[in-house]
């Protein structure tokens, strides 16, 4: 159904835990955490608005080094790991501060082309400051994956998402134009703060909302500019929102349960009203009472692994439902929205590669199909693995080799394979 959960789903903690963990019954909601202004939260602090707008996309506007003792897992594998806050744009275009973090290999480059380069899009966390990965110790609770790769000879760079990370803002949940330019402009600004040891040759990489972002990403690909874009991997990317969602109306009003999925579907609601408040108030998605917690901007700072457990404690599925029933009907505007975030607009500066289980509960294994079918339909070379028995937490693990292979083979500037009918433009490759 809905591709948007992170890789685990308490990766990336949020600084709200005391709220989200409170007994029933005690009616406490969150608060804003304190902060010291001091050390990593100082790097947070947004910057003059007037200097993100005369900096060029991906340009650094900041930078903090993330400890990585040699005795830990990160250190044994990293010659420098820092925090970046650089220049990207919003869903509109309009410039915005986005911090992430950038992590070089301890290997050296196997040529002088460099390290080529990953920019990683992490799957959902929240909507809050506190939920960016690059806030966290284990950089999102990918750090196994990424030493994977920095052992491989890549270097890697990982977009927080507009809204994410700075203070003072929230994150557009799904807004594929600003997370596939946040990803774009995150290569570009690793470009920036390596040098030439981080070579001009990239791959956008994605789970998830990540694997949406990363599909964006590629349509963006030329907001990069100087760098050379070798193709997307899409880890079970959401799309079809509009579908998705209709789809859980119907179980709602059949009395199927939507545990799981109340606070994603929340966020999705929290995203149009960031783009749009006037036209999409929280509750034109969400039932009346989800949309009068929503609404609170405290609960922005409640990630992932907390937004769940509080909406069941201050919005109870059976009491309070999920969505509003009628919002497929009454809100053609939020649709049309909705459908617009869908990848598979444009075509993409490189090839993709789907990567779908059979048995994603999340992300709906026939939905990706039709993904795929829309790629090949916009003239995209595409090539697609499915793996049966594997769930929406399993497929990255499962689809590593297969990754690996497919990304070494664009280094060697090998043909792409392409799943898409026979004499279609897809298929002559780029």
């Amino acid at each position: 159904m809905l591709g948007l959960l992170a890789l685990t789903a308490g990766a990336a903690g949020c600084g709200a835990g005391e709220a989200a963990s409170s007994a029933p019954g005690t009616e406490r909601r969150p608060h804003a955490a304190p902060r010291s202004g001091t050390g990593q939260d100082a790097f947070y602090d947004s910057p003059d608005q007037d200097l993100v707008a005369k900096a060029a996309p991906g340009e650094i506007l900041r930078s903090q080094p993330i400890p990585a003792p040699a005795s830990s897992l990160l250190g044994s594998a990293v010659s420098r790991a820092e925090r970046i806050m650089y220049r990207t744009t919003d869903e509109r275009g309009n410039p915005v501060a986005a911090t992430g973090f950038l992590l070089l290999p301890r290997k050296a480059p196997r040529n002088e082309d460099g390290w080529p380069l990953i920019s990683w899009a992490h799957g959902t966390t929240g909507l809050g400051p506190m939920c960016a990965p690059s806030r966290t110790e284990s950089l999102g609770g990918v750090t196994p994956l990424l030493v994977k790769w920095l052992q491989e000879g890549f270097a890697v760079v990982a977009a927080d998402y507009p809204g994410l990370g700075p203070e003072g803002q929230v994150h557009g949940f799904l807004h594929l134009r600003a997370e596939g330019r946040s990803v774009a402009h995150a290569a570009l600004a690793a470009r920036n703060a390596g040098g030439r040891a981080v070579s001009e040759k990239w791959f956008a990489v994605g789970l998830s909302q990540g694997g949406h972002a990363a599909l964006g990403a590629g349509e963006e690909a030329a907001e990069a500019k100087g760098m050379r874009f070798l193709g997307t991997a899409a880890f079970a990317p959401s799309s079809h929102l509009s579908t998705a969602l209709k789809e859980a109306v119907d179980k709602q009003v059949n009395g199927v349960s939507l545990e799981g999925l109340r606070g994603l579907i929340a966020y999705i609601g929290a995203g149009a009203h960031v783009f749009d408040p006037e036209k999409f108030p929280y509750d034109a998605l969400l039932s009346p009472e989800v949309a009068k917690e929503m609404a609170r901007p405290a609960v922005h700072n409640l990630c992932l692994d907390q937004i769940d457990e509080y909406l069941s404690l201050f919005a109870p599925e059976e009491t309070a439902g999920t969505l509003n029933p009628d919002w497929y009907e009454n809100s053609p505007a939020l649709r049309e929205w909705l459908d617009s975030l869908n990848p598979a607009r444009r075509t993409s500066a490189g090839p993709v590669l789907v990567l779908q289980g059979e048995d994603d509960k999340v992300v709906s294994p026939e939905g990706t199909r039709k993904l795929v079918a829309e790629l090949c339909a916009e003239e995209n070379v595409v090539d697609s693995k499915s793996y049966p028995g594997v769930d929406h937490v399993g497929v990255m693990p499962t689809g590593l080799r297969d990754l690996g292979t497919w990304m070494r083979d664009r280094l060697e500037n090998t043909r792409p394979t392409s799943v898409c009918p026979a004499g279609s433009p897809a298929t002559r490759g780029k």
